[in-house]
């Protein structure tokens, strides 16, 4: 009987450990409640061809990097089935949906393409070097009152140059999750553009959140 009760005392400590972690990220260390934000999965209304899921890539990227700016309470939400266009007018169901969370933000992925480098030395495309174009549409909606309210709403436009110099990736073979993949162009593309929507989203959350 040791064995068992052995066993189901470590899962009741790590159950512990982990709701102590929770808790924890929920406050600053003043004691202060930090804004609590909900990530629903990023919509991908582009046509990049790659083996995995763009839309999980880049919404991990973001909830990731707003996390680690330690000033806000960030869960993700998983991919949601919506009934609603989530950038259109109607914003009650998101507070019906997405309560008791303070705010929810939305994400579409609008543009993610290749483009051309042509130059006089170039002889043919084969030749040239690539530009990634990147668009990400951002809302974000105030939750706290009776009626939600839009603080937020923008596209975020980046460009990656990516030179012929260096050698052709096969994403096919080198994904997403690889040691590889997080050295290869697209890796590093999508590591910025991450960057710069979660900076948006932490400044424009916070001075919401001090009004």
């Amino acid at each position: 009987m040791r064995l068992p009760s052995l066993f189901v005392l470590s899962l009741l400590l790590a159950g512990c450990m982990h709701m102590a972690d929770t808790e924890l990220t929920r406050y600053h260390e003043d004691g202060r409640a930090k804004p609590s934000v909900i990530i629903t999965q990023l919509l991908d209304t582009s046509s990049f061809d790659v083996p995995w899921s763009l839309s999980e890539e880049l919404t991990s990227l973001i909830t990731y990097n707003l996390s680690q700016n330690r000033a806000l309470y960030v869960s993700e939400k998983g991919e949601m089935p919506f009934s609603e266009n989530p950038f259109g007018h109607d914003l009650q169901w998101v507070q019906q949906e997405l309560r008791p969370y303070e705010f929810a933000v939305f994400l579409e992925l609008v543009d993610h393409s290749y483009n051309p480098v042509m130059k006089e030395s170039t002889q043919s495309l084969r030749d040239a070097s690539m530009n990634l174009a990147m668009a990400v549409r951002l809302r974000v909606i105030d939750l706290r009152g009776t009626t939600p309210k839009i603080i937020l709403q923008e596209m975020i436009k980046e460009s990656y140059f990516i030179p012929k110099t260096l050698l052709p990736v096969d994403y096919d073979v080198i994904t997403w999750g690889t040691s590889e993949y997080r050295k290869s162009p697209l890796a590093i593309a999508h590591t910025e553009l991450a960057r710069m929507v979660a900076g948006r989203l932490n400044d424009y959350i916070l001075l919401a959140k001090s009004r």
